[in-house]
This record gives structure tokens, sequence and C-alpha cells, in this order.
């Protein structure tokens, strides 16, 4: 199979697709003026642990979230479309428990830290806790396929996000030069700055959990490299 920079085909348009849904999920919820209004309709159907936030922080949670579930999305489908796809069940529980313990601690986060109930600092840092001991027991158990879902999970989180910024940017530019569009106004609050927090909360933390990843892969290849290696001599 030919690579397009070293990527299969199918791995270049499996970034894109899920890019392209998340780009629209962030645009929509911009353009579509929820953003911008008082959510009164999420205020009044939603849990309380929801409705209570300020609009800002609600839009925080959603354009956050929806990035964690497609690179998440991302990671376990590039498990499904791997050799290792025989194990995508148990990766799949810790894709779980991935999106359950980042979305807790990005709403502890949110919602204001210790001016929040403590309850929900104390869950979130629970979660997280048995996410990464759940982390290190499938690096123990399933290597490979654990490798690949950091490095597809933590680059979806840094690209996605960063790569809606700079579309964002662009929007603006584009919005101003044809007054047919609906205006996206990025640095205003209410649009501007759940992205920004997403971009500031999650890159660092993409990039870290991809590196990990990648040394992870890196380790098992150079062990492979050294014993084909030897196998010539």
């Amino acid at each position: 199979m030919r690579t397009f920079f070293g990527i299969k085909p199918n791995e270049v348009i499996l970034f894109l697709i899920c890019l392209l849904v998340y780009v629209a999920i962030v645009f929509i919820w911009n353009l579509s003026g929820i953003a911008s209004s008082n959510m009164s309709f999420i205020k009044d159907n939603a849990p309380a642990v929801i409705s209570d936030l300020p609009p800002q922080s609600i839009s925080k949670l959603v354009v956050t979230s929806s990035l964690y579930l497609m690179a998440l999305a991302y990671a376990l489908v590039s498990v499904a479309m791997s050799p290792y796809r025989e194990r995508l069940p148990q990766i799949a529980g810790i894709g779980v428990l991935t999106f359950v313990a980042w979305v807790a601690l990005n709403y502890w986060v949110i919602a204001g830290f210790l001016n929040s109930s403590i309850l929900y600092g104390v869950a979130a840092v629970v979660l997280l806790l048995v996410w990464g001991g759940g982390v290190m027991r499938f690096v123990a158990r399933l290597h490979d396929p654990m490798a690949l879902f950091l490095v597809r999970f933590g680059l979806g989180l840094s690209l996605f996000i960063t790569i809606v910024q700079i579309a964002t940017v662009l929007y603006d530019v584009v919005a101003s030069l044809i007054p047919v569009l609906p205006t996206f106004e990025w640095r205003s609050p209410v649009n501007g700055v759940p992205i920004l927090y997403t971009l500031t909360f999650n890159a660092m933390v993409g990039a870290f959990l991809a590196g990990a990843g990648g040394n992870m892969l890196w380790r098992e290849r150079r062990e492979l490299a050294l014993a084909t290696g030897r196998k010539k001599r």
C-alpha cells in the first residue's frame, strides 16, 4: 500500500474525517448562536451540575468534551484498523474510562476548583488515579495496542483543537470579505474564550500522551531492530 509522507491513506482519511466532524461541531455550536445565547433550553433541561454553570462555562464544557469524544473516536478506530483489532474491547474499556476521567477533571476546572463542591474534585482525582492505574496495567499487558491508542488520542487532542483555532481565525477573515456569511466573532468571550481554554488545557496534555505512546512504540521498534540485527550476524 502506498503511503502519504510515510502514513497510510486510510489513516489520513480517518484523521481528516474526525477532524472535520470536530470542526463542524465547534462551528455549528458558535455560528448557530447557541454559544452567545443565555442557553435557557439547556439550563431548563440539563442536570443541575450543568445548568448551574454560566453560559460561557457550558460552552467550554461542550467544546472540550466533544474534543475528547472525537480524539477517542480517532484512537479507537485506529486500533480497529490495526493488527491489534482483537484487543479493541479492552482498549474501548480504557477509552470509556479516559473520557469519563478527563471530562470530570475538566468539569472541576471549569466549575472553579475549590469554589465548587469538593466532592467534584475528589471524584475527578479518584477517576484520574483509576485511569492512570488502568493505563499502567494495560501498558504491561497490552503494550503495543496501548501505545498506539495513546499516540492517536494524544494527537487528536493536540491537533484537532489547534486546527480549529486556526480555522476560526481564517473564517473571521473570510467572513469580513463576504458579508452574507454569519460572523464568528472569535475574539469575543462567548466564542473565543472556550476555544482558547480548550486549546490551553488540552494541547500540552495531548502532546504528552502522544509522546508517551510514541516512546513506548519506539522502545518496541528499537528492540525489534536490535533483534533483527543480531539475526543477520
